[in-house]
């Protein structure tokens, strides 16, 4: 358990580049998690998406928020707020890890789940974008769960090339 805890030492650490990574990966992992919400759905089509809920409820008007595209209609509001929590929670993951590698186990994924249950089990619900994770049924779940394992194995993917890929001293 002492090991889990470890703190990678000062001069070994990049936080510079662990927040440009988190961008980078942040953005990549967005479009990941939203292809594959694309293929198995974590909500009913009546249900509408938690972040354009947040939108509504801060007071945009969010059928001004599209553009059409091959004759679908793409709510780019929705979608900015999804990237902007991506990018977010992986310069979060990418910066921690920087400090604790061990939050990179399992590819990240327990961190990654961690993240899942506490927005989407506790804030989500807590601030009425959407119901509680628990009682959304099995298939949205499991949605949530893989898609989220796809979402920070993507982040830590990229963290780790950009990580290991530029020497400490080009930058």
């Amino acid at each position: 358990m002492s090991t889990l805890l470890a703190v990678r030492p000062k001069s070994e650490r990049n936080i510079e580049l662990a927040i440009w990574a988190g961008i980078v990966a942040g953005v990549i992992s967005a479009l990941v998690k939203s292809g594959f919400e694309t293929l198995i759905p974590p909500r009913t089509l009546s249900t509408t998406p938690p972040p354009v809920v947040l939108l509504e409820k801060l007071g945009f008007n969010v059928d001004l928020m599209t553009y059409e595209w091959m004759g679908y209609s793409i709510n780019w509001g929705g979608n900015g707020v999804h990237i902007l929590f991506s990018i977010v929670m992986a310069i979060i993951y990418c910066v921690a890890v920087e400090f604790l590698p061990r939050a990179r186990m399992l590819h990240g994924v327990g961190f990654g789940v961690g993240v899942s249950v506490f927005a989407h089990g506790l804030v989500v619900p807590l601030l009425g974008l959407s119901g509680w994770l628990w009682l959304a049924g099995s298939q949205a779940l499991i949605s949530e769960f893989v898609g989220t394992a796809f979402w920070i194995w993507t982040i830590e993917a990229i963290r780790r090339d950009r990580r290991y890929s530029i020497p400490r001293n080009k930058l």
